[in-house]
């Protein structure tokens, strides 16, 4: 058992196959990971629950809409509205933590303009098999895949709250659970949230430890929900093509068309789409309807996105933490911002250079392309460290990988890149001096993941024209494949 205890299994001293066989996620209790509950995965799945789960939420949602509609939408209960999100599922956008917005004042607002406007007929569909809740985020600025994400765990946390308990009370001791109340029910005739109590498993090595969920593995998805805007405009032309009149699918074409200049960009297009879709308003549930026949494969194609997640994130995250507790003083450093953050960044080279830890950032033979992928893997590396690191802090200027502060006279800005990024050389000329500036940040620190020989000789040729050879808050990290010992 790792003495790092990132993730359920290992803070618990569980199984991770207990997890498995449960089907539920093995969440990362440190940071959020980038997933979310899909409410198309409930109406497409199989299993009854989910079905019947899916139904309550558009339900709300149409309760909502009664709310909303009244009185034409003059002197609505904001309040009702509201929900916020809920943290302790550990999913999410939040790359620090486990903190989010939920949905608030400009929700509430968005979805009551979009009920007494473009979606006054939501809910009585005649294409679609359903009604479906993504249908407010299809050109609805207001609404989008927070909504999506953070509706959705409200209305099915009742569910989610059992789910929980139930492997708690098979799977771990009684020490690791502990007995919540918590709002969960909504009350029509009172317009109120009402608690249950329920034994949860909690952060029982801390004093007053708050309670964790678990999320069923066959309800997440990754990126953007299966039914979302930016899949509406690049299908729009199978849309078109799916309309049997062809009166109408050319009436269609041409308004797009004439909402289009001579040599049109992207935008252009994208307002022309919009045009056409207000103009032709049942063109939204012909694209729902497309996914709803092909609702068999939507789960294949997410099962295979989290898997990889996964892979390249959950499973290289704990043997990180160990080849760098083992091999470096990483998690021993002095509290000094600049040179803690300098001295871990140099630790973390060397275990990837020279201790096989530039294992970790391949899928097999194939290296890990996603910056934000390699990034969360770092973050959460130093979440396991003792001291304070606030990740994705965001001061106005655009959110910073790191800021490791020791008060308010103390902090350095940190920055993890690929060297194959088009804009590392703005990044490495710039970057770290906006963000220091918005952040009252004294240092800076960039770190830069290399993966071929290509990689290392355009961070060479980059710092050599920017003047910043040999500085040494500069940490390059070469993440080469290495020939194994007996070749070299």
């Amino acid at each position: 058992m790792s003495k790092f205890k990132l993730l359920f299994s290992e803070y618990f001293e569980i199984k991770e196959s207990n997890l498995a066989d449960y089907g539920a996620l093995n969440i990362c209790l440190s940071s959020d990971l980038p997933l979310f509950i899909d409410p198309f995965l409930l109406f497409a799945s199989e299993k009854a629950e989910y079905k019947e789960l899916h139904k309550h939420v558009v339900g709300h949602l149409l309760l909502l809409k009664e709310y909303a509609i009244e009185n034409n939408g003059k002197d609505v209960d904001l309040r009702l509205f509201r929900f916020p999100e809920i943290k302790q599922n550990w999913l999410g956008l939040a790359q620090y933590g486990n903190g989010g917005k939920g949905l608030g004042l400009r929700f509430a607002k968005g979805a009551i303009q979009a009920f007494n406007g473009f979606y006054n007929s939501f809910g009585e569909e005649k294409i679609t098999d359903e009604t479906h809740i993504e249908k407010l985020t299809l050109l609805n600025a207001g609404v989008g895949k927070d909504f999506i994400s953070d509706f959705t765990t409200n209305l099915i946390f009742e569910y989610l709250l059992e789910y929980t308990e139930a492997f708690a009370l098979k799977y771990l001791k009684d020490a690791q659970v502990k007995e919540f109340s918590i709002r969960c029910r909504f009350d029509k005739a009172t317009k109120t949230w009402q608690p249950r109590k329920f034994k949860l498993p909690h952060f029982f090595r801390e004093k007053n430890g708050d309670f964790i969920l678990l999320t069923p593995l066959d309800i997440l998805t990754v990126d953007d929900a299966i039914i979302n805007n930016n899949d509406f405009y690049n299908n729009f032309n199978t849309v078109t093509r799916s309309i049997g009149n062809d009166s109408l699918r050319s009436a269609i074409n041409d308004h797009f068309r004439s909402h289009l200049p001579k040599k049109p960009k992207k935008k252009d297009k994208i307002h022309a789409f919009i045009k056409t879709v207000e103009q032709y308003p049942d063109l939204v549930d012909l694209y729902i309807r497309i996914k709803e026949d092909s609702k068999n494969t939507a789960s294949e194609v997410t099962s295979e996105k989290i898997e990889e997640i996964r892979e390249q994130l959950i499973d290289s995250l704990t043997p990180l933490c160990n080849l760098l507790n083992d091999k470096s003083p990483f998690y021993s450093v002095n509290p000094n911002s600049y040179d803690e953050a300098l001295k871990r960044a140099n630790y973390l080279k060397d275990v990837i250079e020279n201790n096989d830890g530039y294992r970790i950032f391949y899928d097999g033979t194939k290296p890990i392309a996603k910056e934000d992928t390699i990034q969360r893997i770092f973050r959460l590396t130093w979440y396991a460290s003792p001291y304070d690191v606030n990740s994705e802090v965001n001061n106005g200027r655009g959110p910073a990988d790191y800021k490791v502060s020791f008060g308010s006279g103390d902090s350095t800005i940190v920055e993890f890149k690929l060297a194959k990024s088009s804009s590392l050389e703005r990044n490495l000329e710039n970057q770290t001096d906006i963000y220091k500036a918005a952040s009252k940040s004294s240092n800076d620190i960039s770190v830069v993941l290399c993966y071929t020989d290509s990689d290392i000789r355009k961070v060479n040729r980059v710092l050599k024209k920017i003047g910043k050879e040999g500085h040494e808050n500069i940490v390059i990290i070469d993440a080469r494949r290495k020939a194994s010992a007996s070749k070299v």
